[in-house]
C-alpha cells in the first residue's frame, strides 16, 4: 500500500471508530457529520479488503517451511516395546493399560473384566 493509501485509511479508520464510539446508528452518525451514507460504506468496505489483502499476503518464510507430514510408524513394534498389562480387545479397538499404572486401576480393570465374562 502506497503512502497515500495508508494516510486515508488512516482517516477512515478514525472516521469509523468515531462514529462507533457515538453511538449513533450510521445513518444519523452520517446526517449529523454530512456525509453520505454511501460513502461511508465505501470507506468502510475498502478498510475491510485492505485488511483482507493483508492477511492473504504470503509470507516468504512460511514458504520455505517443510510441510507436515505424518510418518507411519508399525503398531506391532510400539506394542512390544511396551509393558502391557492388561490388552482389552472390541473389534478393531484395542485397550492397553501399562504395568505402570496405579495397582487399584490395575485390580480395577481386571474385576470388571472377569465379571463381564
Amino acid at each position: 500500500m502506497n503512502e497515500v493509501m495508508q494516510v486515508r485509511a488512516a482517516g477512515w479508520t478514525a472516521m469509523i471508530k468515531q462514529r462507533n464510539d457515538s453511538g449513533l446508528t450510521i445513518k444519523e452518525w452520517c446526517a449529523a457529520n454530512g456525509i453520505r451514507e454511501s460513502v461511508y460504506y465505501y470507506r468502510l468496505n475498502r478498510l475491510r479488503k485492505m485488511a483482507w489483502n493483508a492477511c492473504e499476503t504470503p509470507d516468504p518464510a512460511k514458504d520455505h517451511a517443510p510441510s507436515g507430514t505424518f510418518a507411519q510408524i508399525s503398531v506391532s513394534s510400539a506394542i512390544q516395546t511396551s509393558n502391557v498389562a492388561i490388552r482389552i480387545r472390541r473389534g478393531d479397538t484395542v485397550m492397553e493399560v501399562s504395568s505402570d499404572a496405579p495397582e487399584r486401576i490395575l485390580s480395577f480393570l481386571k474385576e470388571v473384566m472377569f465379571r463381564a465374562l
